[in-house]
C-alpha cells in the first residue's frame, strides 16, 4: 500500500466499512480515517496485516479461485476455493504433488506451501470419517 487510495481499495475489497477494518487491524476508526486521508501514512506493520487479511479472506470458500499465469505446470480455473482445495486433494491421490499452489487472478498465493498439503490432509482425514459413519 503505497497510499490512501491502495488502503481503500483494500477495504472495499472485502466489502468492509472504516469501523470493521479498525477492528480487525486493532486500530481506531480514527487511524483508518487518517490513512484514508493521507494525513498520515499507512504504517508497514499495517500493510503486512491488510495483505494476510485480503489473503485469510481469499481462502473462503465462495471466493473465486482462478488460477492464472503460467508460473504453474498444472493451471485450472475453479469457480471457487472449495472447487479448488477438491481438486488438490482429487490430484493428490493420483499425483505426486510437488509444490500445489492455488493463486488468485493477481497472481497472489492464496493457498500454498505446508498451509494447503495440511488442509488437504485435512479434508481426507474428515473424508475418511464420513465414510466410516455412513458404512
Amino acid at each position: 500500500m503505497r497510499d490512501q487510495w491502495d488502503f481503500k481499495k483494500w477495504r472495499k475489497k472485502l466489502g468492509i466499512n472504516q469501523i470493521v477494518a479498525g477492528e480487525l487491524l486493532g486500530m481506531s476508526r480514527g487511524a483508518v480515517q487518517y490513512w484514508e486521508s493521507d494525513l498520515r501514512p499507512v504504517p508497514r506493520a499495517v500493510e503486512l496485516a491488510c495483505q494476510e487479511l485480503l489473503r485469510r479472506w481469499k481462502q473462503r470458500p465462495e471466493v473465486d479461485s482462478r488460477p492464472s499465469g503460467d508460473l504453474v505446470l498444472r493451471c485450472e480455473p475453479h469457480p471457487n476455493n472449495e472447487s479448488a482445495l477438491g481438486r488438490v486433494v482429487r490430484l493428490s491421490e493420483t499425483l505426486n504433488l510437488f509444490m500445489p499452489l492455488i493463486v488468485d487472478d493477481d497472481g497472489t498465493a492464496v493457498w500454498a506451501g505446508p498451509e494447503l498439503l495440511h488442509e488437504c490432509e485435512e479434508r481426507k482425514r474428515r473424508d475418511r470419517q464420513a465414510k466410516r459413519i455412513e458404512a
